[in-house]
């Protein structure tokens, strides 16, 4: 037999090895998830109803670790173009960032391009005031009861102070205004949206750091990008490839395409975080059946399977990328397909090394 028909043995065998692993899949476990803070939930108010994806930091407890104090710095956050720069004007005019005195961060995006922010902590108000009076790039919008709304003209981005905990921002000056009059027992914004709340009350955890989209399109998104990333990789390099690295690339682009059109039947997706001394990283894809979440896990181990085994027969040194699949783990907990990754401080620093993030 030849190298090539050697490879389609090998490949076969994965696959019906990935294939009948789901045979032995514990469908009843439960995911047990955190519990959604009360204060968490109430601030939901203040954003959109229906936004494509929410974000929520909590810097107060992330500071505490040893992973934040390895890997984490105010430099995270300064190059987003929205509250990137609102976070730069707090710690400018107060010294207030995300390192020392910023606690929690909401943030949520809408198809139609605005976005709502809000951001907890303390705040010295009047020193805010003064700082933005002398700078010609802002300019104020006053309101009755002595609301102060600050526009940063290059930008179009709105924020004001809420209370003195409480910052809301948004470049559309329509979210603002619609935050004026909530208090902590108002049922608008996202508490409007049970469906996306419900799900968001799925994820693993919340005590750090967590992002969700029950958007079809932004599903779609994500899985376009790990497509377009194993397009990327599998790119044959000057001189040409082996018949046998051909395969396997061509394989694993099927079966990249597979995983893609199962997005349909994902009605959410999550990430989130759990930072101690390492880094935990949980994926939730919310399925609409356990057949759709065991199909899922399939493609998925599939994907894993024959990209280890492309960068194999390339004859290559593994990227790091690819010797952090070896930390995955994929499970189904009824209707939900996670994947998980436990990455240590060598493997964070083999990943920064290669300026992957």
């Amino acid at each position: 037999m030849n190298n090539r028909g050697l490879v389609k043995q090998y490949v076969i065998h994965l696959l019906l090895i990935v294939n009948c692993s789901l045979l032995f899949v514990n469908c009843s476990q439960k995911l047990d998830p955190d519990p959604l803070p009360l204060t968490v939930k109430q601030n939901f108010a203040l954003l959109q109803d229906n936004p494509q994806f929410v974000m929520y930091f909590n810097f107060k407890k992330m500071r505490d670790t040893k992973f934040w104090e390895q890997f984490i710095s105010d430099s995270l956050f300064s190059s987003e173009r929205n509250f990137g720069s609102f976070l730069n004007i707090l710690k400018q005019s107060t010294g207030v960032s995300i390192t020392n005195g910023i606690d929690e961060l909401y943030f949520s995006n809408s198809w139609i391009g605005d976005n709502a922010l809000v951001v907890k902590g303390t705040f010295d108000r009047k020193r805010v005031d003064d700082y933005i009076s002398g700078d010609t790039l802002y300019t104020k919008i006053n309101y009755p009861a002595g609301i102060t709304v600050y526009k940063q003209l290059e930008t179009n981005f709105n924020f004001y102070f809420k209370d003195d905990f409480t910052v809301c921002g948004s470049n559309y000056l329509k979210q603002i205004e619609n935050t004026f009059g909530i208090t902590d027992t108002s049922q608008t914004g996202l508490l409007k949206n049970p469906e996306t709340v419900r799900e968001i009350e799925k994820i693993k955890y919340k005590e750090n750091l967590w992002l969700i989209s029950t958007q079809k399109l932004f599903i779609r998104g994500i899985f376009e990008n790990f497509s377009d990333m194993n397009s990327q990789r599998s790119g044959k390099l000057p001189g040409g490839e082996s018949d046998s690295l051909n395969f396997a690339d061509t394989t694993q682009t099927e079966s990249m395409n597979e995983l893609y059109s199962i997005y349909k039947k994902i009605s959410a997706v999550s990430f989130s975080l759990k930072m101690t001394d390492d880094l935990e990283i949980i994926m939730q894809n919310e399925c609409e059946d356990n057949n759709s979440a065991l199909e899922l896990k399939n493609r998925m181990e599939a994907v894993i399977a024959l990209a280890k085994l492309s960068s194999t027969l390339s004859g290559k040194k593994p990227v790091p990328v690819i010797k952090l699949l070896d930390k995955i783990e994929l499970n189904v907990f009824d209707k939900t397909t996670v994947l998980d990754a436990k990455l240590d401080e060598g493997d964070i620093r083999e990943i920064r090394t290669q300026k992957l993030f």
